[in-house]
């Protein structure tokens, strides 16, 4: 891995960490007097979301260029990092759901989408909970395919109670 994480400030990387779990995102550079200031620990980190990986931490990191996939610039549909915050709960989820890149809305959403998909509904966070935070997501996110993919999943919640 590079010594400069600096490089991968504000670019959609896929970042391996030493325990080898994958995290796909786009991500922001922390250095180390920001993260002394916010998270009490003077340390270089990447941040995509509220996942905090700092430099010791990272094996590798892959920027995720555009490819002619479904998911561009992303391999797949979603990943690690949407399946840790459904695990997490209501917060993280939420966080993700609401986020400035609409791309990590998307991915958090078919991350629950797969989930019904496959009747894995006691993997989801409470329905009441997640169809108000979608309904905030419809009513405040501009974009014409996360309002079409939060409309969709709002349908499929209602029918499912």
């Amino acid at each position: 891995m590079s010594r400069n994480i600096r490089q991968y400030d504000g670019k959609c990387v896929r970042i391996i960490d030493r325990w080898g779990s994958v995290f796909d995102g786009i991500c922001m550079f922390n250095s180390v007097d920001y993260d002394e200031h916010e998270f009490g620990r003077r340390e270089e980190a990447l941040q995509i979301e509220n996942y905090i990986f700092y430099k010791r931490q990272i094996k590798q990191v892959t920027v995720l260029e555009a490819n002619s996939g479904p998911y561009s610039p992303f391999l797949d549909a979603y990943g690690e990092l949407e399946e840790d915050a459904l695990k997490d709960g209501m917060v993280l989820t939420e966080d993700i759901l609401l986020s400035e890149e609409n791309v990590h809305s998307l991915r958090m959403m078919n991350c629950i989408n797969a989930h019904i998909d496959r009747g894995e509904f006691d993997k989801l966070p409470p329905s009441a909970e997640l169809i108000k935070t979608l309904n905030e997501l419809v009513k405040y996110n501009q974009d014409e395919d996360i309002q079409r993919e939060g409309k969709r999943l709002l349908e499929r919640l209602s029918k499912i109670g």
